[in-house]
């Protein structure tokens, strides 16, 4: 293959024609959209999560009172996009508190009835 047949970077023809500056302001912005609206649904998965079928976040799990700037505004009700983080790190924290809780009663229970895991 000579030096000929292979293309240079600078000289590559481009199938499709550079974007005007309009364009990629527009690609840009609905690019910003769709990032927005994907946290968003995010958000509101993470939320219907913490909160199912509409009730309180604090009702299934245990409070803990509320870390500095969680977004908690009393009763349990958490406003704010740190508020909904702040009660998903707690309810992880407390589904690992019981699995662990779990898995010592399964040991204990195991142990007693002379079973070895």
């Amino acid at each position: 293959m000579s030096t000929s047949d292979t293309p240079r970077q600078g000289s590559v023809a481009r199938t499709k024609p550079l974007l005007s500056t309009p364009q990629k302001r527009l690609n840009h912005i609905m690019s910003e959209q769709k990032r927005r609206n994907a946290i968003r649904d995010g958000y509101a998965q993470l939320i219907s999560l913490l909160a199912p079928d509409g009730s309180a976040p604090a009702l299934a799990m245990p409070t803990r009172g509320r870390p500095k700037g969680s977004g908690s505004r009393g009763k349990g009700q958490t406003k704010g996009k740190s508020g909904v983080l702040f009660r998903a790190v707690e309810y992880c924290r407390w589904l690992e508190e019981g699995r662990d809780s779990l898995r010592e009663e399964v040991l204990r229970l195991e142990a007693a009835a002379g079973i070895r895991s």
